[in-house]
Formats: structure tokens, sequence, C-alpha cells
């Protein structure tokens, strides 16, 4: 069902409304859904972003397919949203919160884009052994979070273009990243995604992708390419 999450008039309105909007994400243990990292996403984007890409008055309703309508005084804009998380990860975070399982600090796992599913019993018994495996060199933390990125970009796309998607005038992605890995360079890393989302022709069907994580945001364009990287602003 969709549902008017806000309303504002001018850039400061913008503002207070963002402020006001619950965006707590709970653990994966206590009951956390899609939609609450949805709103997570759409508040730290709307937050972020420089004023000259929004026009006034604007509505954000949140929806599904696509997951958010930015209606604006000078285009619609369709936003869909996705996690980049391994499924094992966030299977064994449930488990690490649910269950006490692990010590509170541990190794970084390597995980790569549609592994298999582990069982219950694997994953807590890798939870318990806590091994370094083998590490990260030059810049291979930085590729693997490209090839990541995406993947989940490649997945999202037959969705967006899919019956009963409804496409608007702009189409966005927001990507949350969740990847596990140790701390990359933003701006190498980017210049490893931004030829991957071409040759994948993601442009056709997103005008612009937006990553984030906590800290920062990407956003990726086709013509002229724009790779740009900026710190994550909170939106209150």
């Amino acid at each position: 069902m969709s549902e008017i999450i806000l309303r504002a008039n001018t850039p400061a309105e913008l503002k207070d409304r963002l402020a006001e909007l619950d965006i707590d994400v709970p653990p994966r243990s206590e009951g956390r859904r899609n939609h609450h990292a949805e709103r997570y996403c759409i508040a730290h984007l709307l937050a972020t972003l420089p004023v000259e890409q929004l026009s006034f008055p604007l509505t954000l309703t949140h929806s599904d397919k696509p997951d958010f309508l930015l209606a604006m005084f000078r285009a619609d804009v369709g936003i869909e949203h996705t996690e980049a998380v391994p499924e094992n990860i966030a299977r064994a975070d449930f488990l690490r919160e649910k269950e006490g399982l692990g010590p509170d600090v541990y190794f970084t796992p390597h995980v790569l884009p549609g592994e298999p599913r582990k069982t219950a019993g694997e994953l807590r018994r890798e939870i318990e052994a806590d091994e370094s495996g083998p590490g990260w060199c030059g810049d291979s933390p930085e590729r693997e979070w490209a090839a990541a990125m995406a993947h989940y970009v490649k997945e999202k796309m037959p969705k967006a273009t899919a019956d009963g998607f409804v496409r608007y005038p702009a189409n966005w992605l927001i990507v949350y990243d969740n990847w596990p890995l140790p701390a990359i360079n933003c701006s190498k890393a980017a210049s490893y995604l931004a030829p991957l989302l071409a040759e994948m022709g993601a442009f056709s069907v997103f005008d612009t992708i937006f990553i984030h994580d906590d800290s920062h945001m990407w956003e990726f364009r086709e013509t002229p390419l724009t790779q740009v990287l900026r710190p994550l602003r909170a939106p209150h």
C-alpha cells in the first residue's frame, strides 16, 4: 500500500520533515524488515543531494515497484532500493545477535556474490571458529567492492523493466552497501565500478545509481559519466 511519508515546499521544510522521519533500523534479530532500510536510505539520500537536484514543492511516497515516488515540481522520479549484503552474512549476524555466538570483535570474512546458502550449523561453526582466512592485498578490496555492487545492480535491472514496474521520467536506484570488506579507497573503488555499470547497460534502466554505506555516498550517471563522492550527511 502506498503511503505519503513527507511533503515539503522549500529546502528548509524538507530538512525539517526529514528530521521527523523514523529511520531507525532494528537489528536483524529484532524484527528488521525491508521498509526499515528503505526509509533509512531515502532519508539519507535526500539529506545528501545538492538542493539543485531537487525542485519544490515535492512529495515522497513509499510504495512498491518502485519503492518510492519522488514527485517534484519539474519531474517525477521513481526510486528503487536494494541492499548489497551476502545472505550468509545477514544470517550469521542474526545468529550472533539472537544466540550471542562468537566474539564481539571478529575477522571480516571473504565472500562472493551469489555464493551458495549455508546451513545454520555451518554458520554457527564458522562464527565460533572465527578464522582469519586469506587476507586482502593491493587493490583487491576495491575490485571486490566494485564486483559486488555491480552484481546487485544487475539483479535489479530485469525487475525494473518487468511488467507491473512503473517507469517515470527519471528512474533512480539506491544500493545500500553492507558488503563486508576492510576499508576501501572510495575514489579507486568508484573508478572500477563505473565501467562495469556501463558495460552491463545499467544506465539504460536507471538514469542515476546511488550507492551508500554509513559514511559515504557515490553517484553514477552515464552522460557525462559523473562520480560524485561526498560525506554522507545525517537527515537531522
